[in-house]
């Protein structure tokens, strides 16, 4: 099996729909809290290694040689006394050389990770106490750069958030990533996520999700150092005792909430730090876990469970912990990092909706038969993605959550997305029961939608036709182009009448355009057609639309509606 940092997104799907099916669902149903470290910003910014560094050479740089009690010279001796070199090895660490040329560099640096906190603590005299935060790593500059763009991971992520199946997130990290990441989705103006730093930010309950930054926010330091500047926690000062300071009363009990009401999803964090222990520790001291849990109440994006996280895994499961520790321990261990698993979370969620939705628009279907267009459904995912390696993540969710809020606002509003809208439009803004409960859905067409793609899907793998993403920089691609023995055509899909018009009053679908409008309800009477024409009648060039509901109202056979299906498409 590949490692963590191997893995694809389709092969990261395959493991989502065996071994880790439950949790996925789960996750598609808004049960997770997802808990963010500095490892899902690594490819983006500076992680510990770097953050040491950085302080060590800030230091170094400053340090005054004909001053034997120069300030620097002292902060940054205890520094490197926290960790274990022996007296040779200490006397390698030139201080006139720039910490890059060290002999131990690498050495010194991974060992300063673990011990971190204590390391921002070792400020120069005479400077603030946040000294090596704020000047030392420049925390502003590094992690609140606007040139620095949103990972894989911070795209699919944003686009979990959209769908309404991550409505809580919590960060340790102090750059804006996740944020610019919603932004370029949502549009900037949007109110589709809250950034809680403050304790009177919980005041505020508009927002579909909340973004909960106990650590603080470089982007919101940078604006407004007053109030956020010693929001700003690294320190081993500000962590130790973290949740008895009046200062973090409110959030603390609203992570603690979190950590009771909702499973836990990891993702690059490490959990060294005590208040982070501290929260999980107060959780299941009101509500422990008996093991097996549904979901499950704990999955870590790690190649293998580290120290801290086995604290965690042991204070969570407690009451089994001794007779089950091996189950436990494989159970939570999804090996897949976020680069890679939550691209494949937003596609497996946004499937998912589909493959619920699509039993609502075929009643009279055996239930052999619903999962067979449940099974075309994740075929036709999987295609999508089959050939895109790790290193193409980030350009592949890019294109992908661009082609489907474009195809989604077609298939809504029958218009191309404004662009103070951002680029993704979603198909609800909930989980999947909550989308089935809500009164709205059996006239919002998406029934129809997940039943037009399962069917398309199902016609390729036949070999009916072949498929590809349309471009949307054509202003005549639809949602897929579909290419069949004879021809060629653009499809579309319309939920209503007026997306249906507001798509050929635009050109997008003109009469003599290769297109397909494949309605969810009634075709507007003007070009209405009854779906009953078989395969291979004399072929009609130019736009051609039918209603999906039509086509399977009352149809008990998949073979005959796929069949009825492809005599429609005519390609």
């Amino acid at each position: 099996m590949p490692s963590a940092w191997e893995i694809t997104i389709v092969e990261t799907l395959a493991v989502l729909d065996g071994e880790f099916s439950e949790f996925a669902q789960g996750l598609a149903n808004d049960s997770y809290a997802i808990w963010l470290g500095a490892g899902i910003s690594l490819s983006k910014v500076p992680g510990l290694v770097g953050v040491a560094e950085g302080v060590l050479e800030h230091l170094r740089a400053k340090v005054d040689p004909t001053n034997n009690n120069c300030p620097f010279k002292r902060s940054l001796d205890r520094i490197i006394g926290l960790v274990n070199l022996s007296a040779d090895d200490r006397k390698e660490v030139d201080y006139a050389k720039p910490v890059v040329q060290w002999r131990d560099r690498e050495r010194i640096t991974k060992s300063l990770t673990g011990v971190y906190a204590r390391m921002l603590d070792q400020h120069p005299q005479g400077e603030p106490a946040d000294y090596l935060v704020w000047n030392g790593i420049g925390v502003v500059a590094r992690y609140a750069n606007p040139a620095t763009s949103p990972g894989p991971e911070h795209l699919g992520l944003a686009g979990l958030i959209m769908e309404g199946v991550v409505s809580d997130a919590v960060s340790a990290n102090w750059d804006g990533l996740l944020e610019k990441a919603v932004g370029l989705l949502a549009g900037g103006g949007s109110s589709v996520m809250q950034v809680r730093v403050l304790p009177d930010d919980v005041k505020n309950n508009t927002a579909r999700a909340r973004l909960y930054k106990f650590h603080g926010c470089a982007v919101l330091a940078g604006q407004d150092e007053a109030r956020y500047r010693d929001r700003l926690v690294g320190r081993a000062s500000q962590i130790h005792g973290w949740a008895d300071k009046a200062e973090n009363k409110v959030i603390a009990a609203k992570l603690v909430d979190l950590a009771v009401s909702k499973s836990t999803l990891m993702l690059g964090l490490s959990t060294q730090d005590t208040n982070i222990q501290n929260v999980f520790v107060v959780a299941q001291g009101s509500l422990p876990s008996h093991f097996p849990t549904h979901p499950p109440s704990v999955i870590l994006s790690e190649q293998d469970v580290g120290a801290d996280q086995l604290s965690l895994l042991q204070n969570f499961y407690k009451l089994d912990y001794g007779g089950k520790a091996t189950e436990i321990e494989e159970s939570s261990l999804l090996r897949s990092y976020g680069q890679s698993l939550l691209p494949a979370l937003w596609l497996h969620a946004f499937t998912a909706k589909l493959e619920a939705l699509v039993e609502l628009g075929v009643a009279g279907l055996s239930d052999a038969a619903r999962r067979e267009l449940k099974a075309d459904l994740r075929s036709l995912r999987d295609v999508a993605v089959a050939r895109v390696g790790v290193a193409e993540n980030e350009v592949f969710m890019l294109k992908a959550l661009s082609w489907a809020g474009r195809a989604t606002s077609f298939f809504r509003d029958g218009k191309e997305l404004e662009a103070t809208s951002g680029v993704y439009s979603p198909l609800s803004i909930n989980g999947i029961a909550k989308t089935l409960a809500d009164p709205t859905v059996a006239s919002s067409g998406l029934a129809q939608l997940a039943l037009g793609l399962a069917l398309i899907g199902r016609g390729k793998a036949a070999g009916h036709w072949m498929l590809c993403l349309s471009d949307p920089a054509n202003s005549k691609a639809g949602a897929i182009k579909v290419a069949g023995p004879v021809r060629s055509a653009e499809v579309f899909f319309a939920a209503n009448a007026q997306a249906a018009a507001r798509l050929i009053a635009a050109g997008h679908a003109s009469e003599d355009d290769e297109t397909i409008i494949l309605h969810s309800h009634e075709v507007p009477a003007k070009s209405a057609r009854h779906p009953t024409a078989p395969p291979g009648r004399t072929l009609r060039r130019g736009r051609r639309e039918f209603s999906l509901a039509a086509l399977a109202e009352g149809e008990t056979d998949l073979d005959r509606l796929m069949q009825r299906f492809q005599g429609e498409m005519a390609i």
